[in-house]
């Protein structure tokens, strides 16, 4: 067997948990290579952001102790005014969490889209040309993931996340099969590699989420210690007439964003291992010839159709397993997917 075929099948064989295990050592060992481009993209983020939603902000500061004062109104007392304020309040809210969403996930996006290719030739030990690797980063195809990635992934906040979380949990690995030149589609390709794993790629992100969150509040605490602003300072920064550009930028930085900014490579960390090892499932299963044919005869090598005697197996004799044509793997029933390879099992013999 040569090493590529070696290489695949460790890929291939390693359980989910060990896939984590390697996210984790995959971001220790990469974090310095790869959090300068997620450093970066992700500053200049928060610089656009903020200067976008500024005005927004000090409307929003202003509407503040209205909306507080209806709020401890009696509620039979709240008149139409006061609920077209509060309407207005949620609007406003909403379009700047949207503004800011929009602006950090397209540089969370583009950085993703970098060090992908990066992480996933350390992962795999890939010594081919870095540069020209480099080079594809910007292909046409990066269109796609900053419109999905970049404006529908964070429009879907406005339904419960429900969009957000299947966009995410189909078409992630967009990140990496965009930058393979053999795939015509592209998109196509990252959705048949995330079938049968969308929960695992949820699991993925809430684990990152979940680590970043519990470091985050840690950090808050102590850091408000030190960096600390009363209500009436923070809203002179956004008044027109004492407006503080670097203080608004550095508040945001120092205290809501620093933690994010420094874990912000965890995610596609924790996705590269995962990945390498669905990609080696599925360049194990090309071995295997493709089509229902190459299916039926590969289930014929390695599941006997005659008993002894040479008859024919009886109804209830087949129903006693199955084994999977592209890996010879053996379930007690047939399932949609091979619980050992990931490969489908969508045909009928």
């Amino acid at each position: 067997m040569s090493d590529d075929n070696k290489d695949l099948r460790r890929f291939a064989n390693l359980r989910f948990s060990q896939l984590l295990s390697d996210g984790f050592r995959l971001f220790a060992k990469n974090w310095f290579k790869v959090i300068l481009p997620f450093a970066l993209l992700l500053l200049i983020s928060i610089i656009i952001s903020n200067l976008l939603v500024i005005d927004l902000n000090w409307q929003y500061y202003q509407m503040t102790p209205i909306v507080e004062a209806i709020y401890q109104k009696d509620p039979m007392t709240i008149t139409d005014a006061d609920l077209n304020i509060l309407v207005e309040y949620l609007v406003l809210t909403y379009i700047i969490n949207l503004i800011t969403s929009v602006s950090g996930t397209i540089f969370t996006a583009l950085a993703m889209s970098i060090t992908g290719i990066q992480l996933y030739s350390s992962y795999t030990n890939d010594v081919g040309n870095f540069k020209e690797k480099f080079k594809g980063v910007f292909d046409k195809n990066i269109l796609i993931i900053f419109l999905i990635f970049g404006v529908i992934f964070p429009l879907g906040t406005i339904l419960l996340f429900i969009p957000s979380i299947i966009i995410l949990g189909f078409y992630i690995f967009i990140f990496f099969t965009y930058r393979e030149n053999n795939l015509d589609n592209p998109l196509r390709a990252a959705r048949n590699l995330s079938r049968g794993n969308f929960w695992r790629i949820i699991g993925l992100f809430v684990i990152s989420s979940i680590i970043i969150s519990i470091i985050n509040i840690f950090y808050q605490f102590i850091i408000g210690f030190f960096w600390n602003f009363n209500n009436s300072t923070v809203i002179s920064w956004y008044n027109p007439s004492t407006r503080n550009y670097p203080m608004i930028i550095l508040d945001d930085l120092i205290y809501f964003q620093l933690i994010g900014l420094i874990f912000s490579p965890l995610f596609i960390c924790l996705l590269t291992p995962f990945y390498s090892s669905l990609k080696a499932r599925k360049t194990m299963g090309h071995s295997f010839q493709k089509g229902r044919y190459a299916m039926e005869q590969r289930y014929a090598q390695i599941s006997p159709s005659s008993n002894a005697e040479g008859e024919e197996m009886g109804e209830g004799d087949t129903k006693k397993g199955f084994y999977c044509p592209f890996c010879g793997f053996y379930m007690s029933t047939k399932l949609k997917f091979c619980g050992n390879c990931g490969e489908p099992l969508d045909f009928e013999l």
